[in-house]
C-alpha cells in the first residue's frame, strides 16, 4: 500500500508506540551475493512524510548491503507480552500488531545537531545506566531513509488494519 499524507502520521505514531515497548525494529537488506540479511536497529527516528534516519553505529553487514543495494524493508512488531495477553483474552488486537515499510536508505552522512538531540531525547531514560555511554557515546553518522509503501502485519480476524 502506498504511504500517503493521511496515513503517514498514523504509521509514525504507531511506530513510536511500539518502540516504547520493544525498543528496536528490524531492517532487511540484500548483500552483494543476493543473500538476505536482517539487522536489529534501535535508533530509527521517523520524521516528516515518508522519511527518517538511523544511526549506523554497530551493523557492519547492514552498511555493506546498503552500499551495494539501497533498498530496505523495515519491520516492526509489538512483541510486548502484556499486549499479546490482553489481545488474546479480548479475541482481537486493539492496535495493529505491526507493519513493514519498504523504501531506500541513503549514504552515510554527518548527523545534524537536531538529529543527535532527537535520539538523545529518545534514550534519555537510560542515561544513568552504565551501558548508555558505552553504546551511544558516538552519534556522529546517520543514514536517511525514505519509505514508499507499507504493509500491515496480519494475524487474521484478530487484526485491526491501519
Amino acid at each position: 500500500m502506498k504511504i500517503t499524507e493521511e496515513n503517514w502520521p498514523l504509521l509514525k505514531q504507531h511506530y513510536q508506540n511500539i518502540m516504547k515497548k520493544v525498543r528496536y525494529c528490524t531492517i532487511g537488506t540484500v548483500d552483494e551475493r543476493g543473500m538476505p540479511n536482517t539487522t536489529p536497529i534501535g535508533s530509527l527516528i521517523l520524521t516528516e512524510k515518508n522519511c527518517g534516519f538511523f544511526y549506523e553505529i554497530f551493523p557492519e553487514y547492514l552498511a555493506k548491503s546498503i552500499d551495494n543495494n539501497p533498498n530496505i524493508c523495515l519491520q516492526i512488531i509489538n512483541t510486548d507480552t502484556f499486549y499479546w495477553l490482553r489481545s488474546l483474552f479480548a479475541g482481537k488486537f486493539a492496535q495493529p500488531v505491526g507493519f513493514k515499510l519498504l523504501g531506500t536508505a541513503g549514504l552515510k552522512r554527518d548527523a545534524a545537531l537536531e538529529e543527535i538531540n532527537a535520539f538523545r531525547k529518545y534514550i534519555k531514560p537510560m542515561k544513568s545506566l552504565k551501558g548508555y555511554q558505552i553504546l551511544w557515546s558516538d552519534l556522529s553518522y546517520v543514514r536517511d531513509v525514505t519509505f514508499s509503501d507499507y504493509y500491515p502485519i496480519n494475524f487474521g480476524k484478530m487484526t485491526k488494519v491501519i
